[in-house]
């Protein structure tokens, strides 16, 4: 008979193991993996399937995909089947297995984005479907495309605007949803598949159809999804709250093969979202206060007409877009008053791709006006006053090469113009241009390494709340001396520079039919006229100030600035082993960040991070099971003015399992089970106020048709 205090013991000692093991276990995995190479010719003899070895990534952000930066530049991808293993919560979600990426706004997935070696917001470009995305309402969500709905989603790390123009200072995020040739088999016709999960942290429900047909010279696409969520709950225990949700997003796509030669497209998507999210719900500041919640509703909108044209040369390969995104955030704020968001995006975009002997050119021309329009009842009231009737209007052309030197070299360029114009009622005109250049080589210097070096250049266009807010920015106390906001027309674009150095090393047969690839690349990124907010408030005011009604602009003024030049520098180092049904894989990432005049840390850097996982499939089961840990280690590294700080570091780990009967009455059939953060943790990544999600548990199950 167990006395009282045994109950105490058995609790303590589990939580003493369960800290062991959160501790540990990215080396374990480590030493687990090297046990398995020391055995494995005994690992060999008791597997039944061949081998399959896995192949390089192949990115589908098309426009660096149809060049040879595919290859040099330091890109991260996540597939469907990933998708499936991970069964994450939100896009951003489904990128914390990248060194050096990390999820930016908090823990609550509807507000999250992402943060791409320290630069995030509007210094990381999104594209989608191989068109931008310009959403950018401050301190409101940007990414609201479903994971269940996509079928890559690729990080393209550091400055990219010789390709894509404004935004890409810190990288691309693209993603790419489900196509007809993901869905239907060569020889059939339809096809298709549906998907209900569950996770038991929120209680949320998911559930997803998807059906695709071609028939002749047309095929078509029709799918949706649906996510229902209550409040989540902290590794402690506590209620995260704001993380109730319900979200519904719709996508649509046909395409005709009008001739051999040219074919035309349709695509459609449609996204709602309706929560409770913190007041700041994507900024550090946030807090996990139930009253400092509000209601949200989004509305997302995307219509795209593509036309494709390639003739019998390799001369010309054209695909061009014309597209229109349409953006509505309606929130009720703390004073019950409606704020309304609004932004529109009419864009256009015509690229070439062509071979012309040895050389690989893609070329092209685009361009997008956005308009931004906001409704904040208030405002000049002791509230911040957004721009009216804003536009900005952006055309780039740009051309990138690569042609093959020699056998083993590789030389690249490319050059990109772009000009933008900001305006605003009531205000003069932003007029600037921005010219981007990129040069790179590779070198084949061994059959099993290749080494390249590159340079790039990008640049961050100052969006219109940068350059034009006024009203209100606090108040001392409800009717005190306020601080008021300053417009700025005359802010310049952010600049960025970038050198990196790739080495990828591969090698076969090591031990017996097996596969080793090590990725290590350094990068030194350096942003000129960095874009912030500087807040003045004088050290003393007139006593009039404190009169009602008397203090507008007593505390001083906040304006937009360029106010720093930052270096960000770091590395990443990847190696991924492959044996028979065995993947074994080991990530580190790093990176610092400091103002290049003060020497001063810079905010938002993130912690460096170790990833470790492995997987192994049972195939006379069907089964593949893995395992994946994140460990990120202290962050202390922080700006003079940071009160949140230092940043503790934590070790998660993630279960997951995956049955694909091969049984012919199942045929189609797909189940994954999911334990995200499976000891609990209860943990804040750096930069965030807020501790994350505990454990959850999620199950999906499919049948593909």
């Amino acid at each position: 008979m167990k006395c009282p205090g045994d109950h105490h013991r058995l609790a303590g000692s589990l939580n003493e193991l369960e800290l062991i093991m959160t501790s540990v276990f990215p080396f374990l995995a480590i030493a687990g993996v090297s046990i398995v190479v020391v055995l494995q010719p005994a690992v060999a003899e008791t597997t039944e399937k061949p081998v399959t070895l896995f192949e390089k990534i192949v990115v589908s952000a098309s426009r660096v995909d149809q060049t040879a930066q595919k290859d040099t530049r330091a890109i991260g991808s996540v597939d469907r089947r990933q998708l499936d293993e991970i069964q994450p919560l939100s896009v951003a979600g489904a990128l914390i297995f990248e060194p050096n990426v990390t999820i930016a706004g908090g823990p609550v997935p509807g507000s999250q984005s992402v943060n791409i070696r320290g630069l995030e917001g509007n210094k990381v470009l999104q594209v989608i479907d191989d068109t931008r995305v310009n959403t950018n309402f401050g301190h409101r969500p940007s990414y609201f495309l479903d994971p269940s709905l996509i079928k890559t989603i690729d990080v393209v790390k550091g400055p990219a605007s010789s390709l894509w123009g404004s935004g890409a200072i810190g990288g691309v995020v693209s993603q790419q949803t489900l196509s007809v040739d993901d869905l239907v088999a060569e020889g059939d016709t339809f096809g298709g598949f549906v998907r209900g999960g569950y996770s038991d942290n929120g209680g949320q429900w998911i559930g997803t159809s998807v059906v695709a047909g071609t028939q002749s010279v047309v095929d078509w696409l029709v799918a949706g999804s649906y996510l229902d969520s209550e409040t989540m709950e902290q590794g402690n225990g506590d209620t995260l709250y704001g993380s109730e949700t319900r979200n519904t997003t719709g996508l649509a796509k046909i395409n005709w093969q009008i001739n051999a030669n040219s074919s035309i497209g349709l695509n459609y998507r449609n996204v709602k979202n309706s929560g409770h999210p913190p007041v700041v719900g994507n900024t550090n500041d946030q807090r996990n206060d139930e009253g400092s919640l509000i209601d949200r509703t989004t509305k997302d909108d995307h219509l795209s007409i593509n036309y494709s044209f390639n003739p019998a040369t390799d001369a010309i390969n054209v695909d061009s877009k014309l597209y229109q995104n349409s953006t509505r955030i309606d929130e009720t704020n703390l004073d019950a008053g409606q704020d309304v968001s609004e932004i529109d995006t009419l864009g256009f975009s015509i690229v070439n791709h062509s071979l012309l002997g040895d050389f690989n050119f893609l070329s092209g021309i685009d361009g997008y006006e956005d308009r931004l329009d906001t409704v904040r009842p208030g405002a000049g009231d002791g509230r911040p006053n957004p721009p009216t009737d804003a536009k900005t209007t952006t055309v780039g052309a740009f051309l990138y090469g690569d042609y093959q030197i020699i056998d083993a070299i590789v030389l690249e360029a490319g050059v990109r113009y772009d000009s933008f114009t900001s305006e605003a009622k009531g205000f003069d005109d932003s007029d600037e241009s921005a010219l981007s250049s990129s040069v790179a080589v590779s070198w084949q210097a061994q059959d099993w390494l290749v080494l390249s070096l590159r340079y790039d250049e990008a640049f961050r266009a100052p969006d219109v709340y940068e350059l034009f807010l006024d009203g209100t920015h606090f108040a001392f106390y409800p009717g005190g001396p306020t601080n008021e906001f300053v417009p700025n027309p005359d802010l310049e674009p952010e600049t960025s520079s970038n050198v990196e150095v790739k080495g990828e090393f591969e090698f076969s047969n090591l031990l017996a039919t097996d596969k080793l690839l090590i990725v290590a690349s350094m990068f030194d990124n350096n942003v000129d006229d960095f874009i912030q907010l500087s807040v003045a408030v004088p050290d003393s005011m007139p006593g009039f100030c404190f009169f009602p009604g008397m203090g507008a602009g007593c505390a001083g003024s906040s304006m937009s600035e360029n106010v720093s030049n930052a270096r960000l520098e770091g590395f990443e180092l990847g190696a991924v082993y492959q044996l028979d049904a065995l993947t074994a894989s080991l990530s580190y990432g790093q990176t610092r960040g400091e103002d290049s005049d003060t020497g001063e840390q810079l905010a938002n850097i993130p912690a460096d991070k170790w990833v470790a996982s492995v997987d192994y499939g049972f195939w006379s089961v069907d089964t593949k099971v893995g395992v994946r840990a994140i460990q990120n280690l202290n962050q202390d590294r922080l700006p003079n003015d940071d009160s949140q700080g230092p940043y503790k570091g934590y070790t998660t780990v993630d279960f997951y399992a995956s049955w694909e009967p091969a049984n012919k009455l199942l045929e189609g059939v797909k189940v994954d089970v999911t334990v995200a953060n499976a000891f609990d943790q209860n943990y804040r990544t750096a930069w965030s106020s807020v501790y994350d999600v505990g454990r959850s548990v999620r199950v999906a199950a499919q049948y593909r048709f």
